[in-house]
This record gives C-alpha cells, structure tokens and sequence, in this order.
C-alpha cells in the first residue's frame, strides 16, 4: 500500500446522515503521497468544467507538456452533484489536452460522478507519475489508497470491469484506462461504468486517457457503501419540491420522447437531408450518405426490437434514458453508448454499414479506450491517404486492433487526425486546434462553425450547439456565445444537456442547496469566468485569435444545397467578437 489517507481525514458535516461536497483530494504519483484539504472560498460555488478549468489555470504551467509529470489532470463532479436531481451524475476531467496543447475538459456520465459526490469529493488531483509499475486508486469510506495495479496492466475495459465492478453497481464504479491510454496515444479515452456494470461511457474528447496513462494510473475504483446522502440543501423543501417539478418537466419535453425512442442517433433520417447535409461522408467531403438509413435511429430501434435490446438511462437517477443497448442478431450484447457522433464518425465517415457493422466498430473503441469523434476522424484521414479504401470494415476493425497491439501503424491512428495528416502528407485535415470535428457540418449549420471556431476547446459540439439556419450572421455570433456559456453552466452543475436545464433552473438548485441568492445572470457570470479562464490558460500556452479559425478548405469547398453552394463563409473579424 503506497498511500493512504485515513478515515479520520474523511470528515462528514454535523449531520452524520448527510454529507456536504468539499473536499479535494490530492495524489502525487510520484511520492505516493495522498493529502485532502478543505475546497477554498473562491472554489465553494465551482463544480464541474468551471472548477476543473479553474483549477487547472490556477495550478498549472500551460506551457508544460501535456503528458509531462508537470501536468496535471483534475476531475469533479457537478456543482449539483450527488443530490437527487436528475442527469446530475456527470463528471468533469479537466487537463492540457495532448491533442490541442491547450485547455480540455471531457465530460461523462456513468457511475462516478455521484459517487464521489457522495464521499464528500469536490476534485480529485491526480500530480507526478509513477516510477515503479501502474497504479490503481481505490476510495471509500475508509479512505483513500494508492496500491499497485500490476495485474491490470495490458488489459482492455470490458475485462477491467468486469473484474472491478461486476455486479456491484450499487455501491462500486470505476474509471479506467484500456491499452489506448497505457500507449499514451492522443485519442484515448477513460471508461466510466455505466449503471450496467459496462464501460460503455467514456471522457473522451481530447486524451485524458492519455493524461492517466502518463500518469501510471490505470484505475479509479469508487465504492460509495456506507456513505451518508449528500445534503439536500439549506433550504430542504424548497428543494425536493423544485427537484420534483423539475423532472417532470423532463418526462414531459417532446424532446426527451425522441431521445427515449431512438437516442441521438434519431437525428440521422434529419441530418441526411438534402437541405441539412450534416451527414460526415468520405472525410467530410459529403454532407449526405445514400446508405445513411442502415445506419439510422429508426433502423437501430427496428433492429433492438427483434433482439431485446432497449434504451437505458447512462446515469442512476436520469429519466431522459437514450443509451442504446444494442444486441447482435443473436442476441448479446454489442455496446450501450450506440451514438449519433459515433455513428456519423465511424460510419458514414468511413463509408460502413449497417448498424451490426458500426456498432462493432463502437465496442472495439470502447474496450480499447478511444475516443470515437477523434478516431473516425483518422481512419477517415488514412483512407484518404490510401491506408485503406473507403467502407473498408474489416481493415478498420484491423487498425482498431494494431492500436490495441500498439504497433506502429495503430500508434500513428491513435495518435489522432493532425497526426495521420501530418504522416501521409495530408492537407485536407478535418480538426480545429488539433481536434477532430464532430459530425454537426459548420459548412451548412454556421452556427456550429462559430462554436467550433472560438470555443476554446477546439472542435467540440457539446461546447455550444447552434443548429439554427437562415439567420443572420450577428445572431450566429450572440447565438453561440450565448450557447457556450450555458454549456459551460450545465457542464458545471453536472448535469447533462439532455435535460434542457435553464440557467434560472441551476440557480434554482443552487439557492435552495446553499441558501443563496442566485439568478440567471448570475450563472451566466459564473459561466463567462469559466471560459475567461480556459481562454486565459490557452493565451498562456501560446494560442492567438489565429487559432480560432476552421480550416480553410471549409471556406474553399461549398456542398451543394438545393438553394445554392454552402461554404463556411464567417468573416474572421465576426469570430473576433465573440469574446470580446
């Protein structure tokens, strides 16, 4: 046993029966050492992506490298974290992103996130890198342990979970790394148990897989068996009533019907339209794919109806539940995380399907710890670059297993899209700061051109989703801002975007919860600091208002809507301003 902090140290509020969020908890991999302290003043009302970007500025040289024993990789749950409200068991890793060189934070659902809450833990900081052998850290109500994972080292996700969690999902999660990130490869992933008992959830988006894995830390095990509630608020009433009208709002928003039918990948029959054209095809070359309905929400649902399987919530407590369990055609188990982006990416993309085929593809990113956004994007690249002919699945499935294998050819793709590029001299890169795009089309959904432009976390649709069409450009513009900020409140709060959480309903929450008086602007405020601060960390690290830029052949290469040629025609002086 390397490190350990005791029980004593796990202090409860007066309240033995409930438990108040405030403790950060500190691991140096390096020594071994394991410390706590009390979160201070300026980080009480900081959860989520706005602690974890707060806290990284604050504690980080954002010139260091990203997989340095310098770096460091915070992770938190919500600032509603652990309480009842629904969707509220998200979870933030935050880190210098090997992909970007700047500010990441990866959001997930799963088990974690409500279970640290519920031990007390605002931030976990994971510092140093281990110098003997790969590591596991293990906490519950006994404390906080650091011990050795030597016979976890090699292992892919499915296996590690079924070891580590099993049947356990009560009380047990864990958050894992598969062979992606022991690689230290740009596109890896950490595995978040899902209420299943899967690693079907995954903090994806730009390497903090690779972070943990330079890290030495192959696995989080959290056991939450024992611990008290965590407080329902000051304001107690207030606010089991509020959390009452709020997910029956939930149940009853038309969108969370279609989202509990057919999941994101519902959107696909939409995108593929003639006049949408948000349908990634040959490396973003297409907008449309004419076998795009093998691989639609309305297919999946068809194909689960006749093998068992089912739509399940991604989180204990959620009432939208648009994880899809998908099954094989005999009936077992496929993967539970059957998504539109994945699909987009890893299917259309790449030019494969139908569903049997891309679902397979999914479970190999799953197990092997990928991000499937980054992932599509680099086989897209290698198939441009002659690596593999298009809708190629079986040499697909073949450069998934060469990362698994970690041989050279699976270290250039699981390295990520820039790095494909830059080793088969490709010009046409699909990223923005070193991040592959997601499957929204900024070419004919502007909007998301703008979000993908100046968030700074690079191409990322969860940072602001703007899909409106026909509006003028300075709507665009206040449009995603404003969409940005309230990302950056839901991301905080943790909850997800799926519940369609206002900002006067976290300050809602927060009121009741901590006896203060918030309102919209105030979460608005406290959101604008969270990006001020990762804008901040990404000026440091050498980022100008250059870097907030698609890539040129988005303006250069229009798709061909009904109306006319669609290209991302932005002004850079319009994208200046929207920080400013």
């Amino acid at each position: 046993m390397q490190g350990y902090v005791t029980p004593a140290v796990m202090a409860f509020s007066k309240d033995c029966h409930r438990m108040e969020i405030d403790r950060i908890v500190r691991v140096d991999m390096t020594t071994g050492a394991i410390t706590e302290e009390t979160a201070p003043a300026p980080y009480r009302f900081l959860g989520g992506r706005a602690l974890t970007s707060r806290m990284l500025l604050d504690e980080t040289d954002a010139r260091v490298h990203p997989l340095s024993r310098e770096a460091k990789l915070f992770i938190a749950p919500g600032l509603l974290g652990g309480t009842a409200i629904t969707t509220s068991g998200r979870t933030s890793f935050g880190f210098k992103s090997p992909l970007t060189g700047g500010t990441k934070e990866a959001n997930v659902g799963g088990l974690l996130g409500s279970k640290l809450a519920r031990l007390g833990i605002k931030a976990l900081v994971i510092a140093g890198a281990s110098d003997d052998g790969w590591k596991r850290l293990d906490i519950d109500v006994s404390g906080v342990r650091l011990d050795s994972a030597a016979s976890l080292a090699g292992r892919s996700n499915y296996d590690l979970h079924r070891e580590l969690v099993g049947d356990a999902t009560r009380n047990r999660c864990a958050a894992t790394i598969g062979p992606a990130g022991e690689y230290r490869l740009a596109s890896a992933s950490v595995a978040v148990t899902d209420p299943e008992g899967r690693p079907t959830r995954h903090a994806a988006r730009g390497g903090p897989g690779a972070v943990m894995g330079a890290k030495g830390l192959k696995a989080i095990v959290v056991d939450d068996a024992g611990a008290p509630a965590v407080l329902a608020g000051a304001r107690k009433e207030e606010f089991r009533k509020e959390v009452t009208k709020f997910s029956k709002m939930v149940i009853e928003d038309p969108r969370t019907a279609n989202l509990s039918k057919t999941g994101t990948a519902g959107v696909v029959k939409f995108v593929n339209r003639e006049n949408i054209q948000s349908m990634p095809t040959r490396n973003h070359r297409l907008g449309t794919w004419d076998q795009a309905d093998t691989i639609s929400g309305q297919q999946i649902d068809a194909l689960s109806q006749e093998r068992g399987g089912k739509m399940l919530p991604c989180m204990a407590g959620c009432v939208v539940k648009c994880a899809i369990l998908f099954n094989d055609a005999q009936g077992n188990h496929v993967t539970t995380a059957f998504e539109f982006e994945t699909i987009a990416l890893l299917g259309s993309n790449l030019e494969i399907g139908p569903a049997d085929l891309v679902a397979e593809l999914d479970r190999l990113c799953d197990d092997i710890g990928l991000d499937t956004i980054e992932v599509g994007n680099a086989v897209g690249v290698a198939m441009e670059a002659g690596v593999l002919p298009w809708g190629d699945w079986e040499g697909t499935k073949k450069l998934l297993e060469a990362i698994r294998d970690g041989s050279p050819l699976g270290r250039i793709i699981g390295n990520g899209t820039v790095h494909v590029a830059k080793t088969y001299g490709i010009d046409r890169v699909p990223a923005v700061k070193g991040q592959g795009l997601p499957a929204w089309e900024p070419r004919t959904l502007k909007g998301m051109g703008i979000t993908y432009s100046t968030s700074p976390q690079g191409a990322d649709h969860t940072a602001g989703m703007v899909t409106a069409r026909g509006a003028t450009v300075d709507t665009l513009v206040k449009q995603s801002r404003h969409e940005q900020l309230v990302m950056m409140a839901i991301d905080s709060a943790g909850v997800c975007q799926f519940s369609n959480a206002l900002p006067g309903d976290i300050a809602t929450f927060v009121n009741n919860r901590f006896d203060v008086e918030w309102n919209d602007e105030s979460v608005l405020a406290m959101a604008r600091d969270g990006i001020d601060a990762e804008r901040e960390f990404n000026r440091r690290a050498g980022f100008t208002k250059d870097d907030d830029r698609l890539p040129a052949w988005m303006r250069d290469e229009a798709l061909p809507l009904p109306d006319g040629p669609s290209a991302f025609d932005i002004a850079d002086s319009e994208l200046d301003r929207v920080w400013e």
